[in-house]
C-alpha cells in the first residue's frame, strides 16, 4: 500500500478502529468525530493568542454596535465602518494560522477515514463493472476474493496494456501525480507509460445510515454533522475565541 504524508496516521487509527468494531459504523464515526473536534479544538486553543482574540473580537461588537446605533449620513459613518473591517481582519489574521495548523491532524483523519468507510467491495462473484479514459480501452475487473481482484485494461484488440491489483476498495485508479504525496492512491496506480489515464470502478458505497437520501447514507453527512456540533459545545464550554 503507497502511503502519502497525510496517510503516516493512518495505522494509527486503524488499530483504534479495530478495538471499536463491535460498535456499529454509524457509532463509530460519532466517536470519531468527537475524537476530531476535541483534537482540533484543543489544539487551535493551545495555539492560537487567545487573549488577544478576544480583545480583537470585543473590538469588532463595539464597532458593530456603534455602527448599527449610528444614525447619521453615510459619510460620517466611514470612520466606524472602518474600524469594524480593522477589527474583524485583525481576528481572521490572529485565528488564521493556528486554525490551519489544527486542521492538519483532521486531514489525517478524513482522508483514513474517505478510505476506510467510501465503499465496499461486493460479495463474492458480484460482476464490478469499470471504464477507462479514453473509452476506446476496455476496463474490466477480475477475480472473486478481495485479495485476487485486479484491474485489466485492454486495447479495442484485446491485448493487455495495464494489470494493476484491486487492494482497496477505491473507485478510481490513476497515474501518479504531484498531490499523491499528500494522499496516496492506497490501491496504487496506473503506470506512467500506459495509453490510459483513468479508470472508474462502479464498487458500491458504504452506507452507515439505513435511511433518508443517498447523499446521507455515507460518512460524509453524519460526521461533519457531529463534528461540528461538537466543535461547537467545545468552543462555548472551553470558551475558546
Amino acid at each position: 500500500m503507497s502511503m502519502g504524508l497525510f496517510d503516516f496516521p493512518a495505522p494509527l487509527f486503524g488499530a483504534v478502529e479495530a478495538l471499536l468494531q463491535p460498535l456499529p459504523p454509524a457509532a463509530r464515526l460519532a466517536l470519531w468525530a468527537a475524537v476530531a473536534a476535541g483534537l482540533s479544538m484543543w489544539l487551535y486553543k493551545l495555539l492560537s493568542p487567545q487573549k488577544k482574540l478576544a480583545e480583537a473580537e470585543a473590538e469588532a461588537l463595539a464597532a458593530r454596535r456603534e455602527l448599527n446605533a449610528f444614525d447619521g449620513e453615510m459619510d460620517e459613518a466611514w470612520p466606524m465602518i472602518s474600524r469594524m473591517f480593522r477589527a474583524a481582519g485583525s481576528r481572521l489574521w490572529l485565528a488564521l494560522p493556528p486554525a490551519l495548523l489544527a486542521s492538519l491532524p483532521i486531514v489525517a483523519l478524513i482522508v483514513w477515514l474517505s478510505n476506510d468507510y467510501g465503499y465496499r467491495f461486493p460479495a463474492e462473484n458480484v460482476h464490478v463493472p469499470a471504464e477507462a479514459a479514453p473509452a476506446r480501452y476496455h476496463a474490466a475487473v477480475t477475480g472473486a476474493g478481495d485479495q485476487d481482484r485486479r484491474v485489466l485494461v485492454r486495447e479495442p484488440e484485446g491485448e493487455i496494456v495495464s494489470d494493476v491489483p484491486l487492494a482497496a476498495p477505491v473507485p478510481v485508479i490513476e497515474k501518479h501525480r504531484w498531490w499523491n504525496w499528500l494522499i496516496a492512491n492506497p490501491t496504487g496506480y496506473l503506470p506512467a507509460d500506459a495509453p490510459v489515464e483513468r479508470v472508474e470502478v462502479r464498487l458500491p458505497a458504504l452506507e452507515v445510515v439505513p435511511f433518508g437520501p443517498s447523499w446521507m447514507r455515507g460518512w460524509e453527512a453524519l460526521f461533519f454533522a457531529l463534528f461540528l456540533a461538537f466543535s461547537l459545545v467545545i468552543k462555548k464550554v472551553g470558551k475558546i475565541s
